[in-house]
């Protein structure tokens, strides 16, 4: 049983594979909601999609009646109506932003709960990031031993699905491998490149500096709900031929000695975070349908005991995205009612 009142909630690009998801963690949770409105961007064929044994239609964002709303989950860019943009927001609308614009998660505070609840407010109104999964898998992780050991720089590879890409990211790997599996061309085009049986160097678009967008998001983000602008973070961002799962490998340099078994100790404890021991590995298969973020193949540098290294995988489209928003807006209303 949920700890506050029932709320009026909108779901923005509902279509989406992170809409689809949220919608069935809200139902699984026994999220309280009062009201439902489901939009999509543009227009909208007019179907109706099942919440809690009743029939709720998709219509489009521009038409959608959203008097009364209290809590917003955007789950697609450029799907969150003007009237809940961060200079718009009205009293007591809370808005929780999956795919924020670039300029927005730079500012609104980035929120993983495990993390940094502490910057939700004490009111019903606010903007609220839930970053990338990348950066909800490696904050997860890292938080504890950030505060034990003082971590000064960070490498991260994040190893990326094509779930993140959305449903066409989908439907391109499945149509790829199943042309190739029968002696095709891939006819690659949503990627640019095949992504069937390959490994992209590269997700989301090259800016100037020759990172690409995403790298810098994650850095950005990771180092805020770290609460450390100071944190020296290099990433690259691959794409890989995996249907769902977001997979992070990370290895800090820190202020203090790492001692392995008090680190190991340390992510056993830490909430959201399931410890696999005996170096046995975490598989994307392992996280699949899960809320934790695995973590395995702890250890430190050879020659170097001020460096730890690890491999992180949780299920993007779960703990990566719509767990970590709902997990944001419990924490916001269970504030409320006590």
């Amino acid at each position: 049983m949920s700890a506050f009142m029932s709320v009026v909630v909108a779901v923005t690009g509902v279509s989406t594979l992170l809409g689809e998801n949220l919608l069935e963690i809200l139902e699984s949770r026994a999220f309280p909601v009062a009201r439902l409105v489901l939009t999509d961007p543009g227009e909208v064929t007019g179907r109706s999609v099942m919440f809690s044994g009743h029939a709720t239609r998709v219509v489009s964002a521009d038409t959608a009646d959203f008097s009364g709303v209290e809590l917003v989950f955007n789950c697609q860019p450029d799907a969150l109506p003007e009237q809940f943009s961060v200079s718009q927001l009205s009293a007591n609308v809370c808005v929780i932003d999956l795919c924020p614009d670039i300029d927005v998660a730079q500012t609104a505070a980035c929120i993983v709960p495990e993390v940094n609840s502490e910057l939700i407010g004490s009111g019903r109104s606010g903007y609220y990031v839930s970053p990338l999964p990348a950066v909800v898998a490696a904050a997860a992780v890292l938080a504890s031993l950030h505060q034990r050991f003082k971590l000064l720089r960070l490498n991260i590879i994040s190893l990326s699905s094509v779930a993140e890409a959305g449903k066409k990211g989908v439907e391109a790997l499945a149509s790829e491998t199943a042309k190739l599996l029968n002696g095709r061309d891939a006819e690659a085009d949503f990627f640019g490149q095949q992504i069937a049986f390959n490994l992209l160097p590269l997700t989301g678009q090259v800016t100037a500096s020759g990172a690409t967008d995403s790298e810098t998001q994650i850095s950005t983000q990771l180092r805020r709900v770290l609460d450390d602008e100071q944190l020296e973070v290099a990433v690259s961002s691959l794409q890989l031929p995996l249907f769902y799962g977001q997979n992070v490998v990370l290895h800090a340099e820190c202020q203090f000695p790492v001692d392995l078994n008090e680190a190991q100790s340390l992510l056993s404890q830490a909430p959201g975070v399931s410890c696999i021991a005996d170096q046995i590995c975490s598989a994307v298969a392992d996280a699949a349908g899960k809320d934790e973020v695995f973590v395995s193949r702890l250890r430190t540098e050879p020659d170097n005991n001020c460096g730890v290294m690890l491999f992180a995988v949780t299920d993007s489209m779960r703990k990566g995205g719509a767990l970590n928003a709902i997990q944001i807006a419990e924490q916001v209303f269970t504030q409320l009612d006590h």
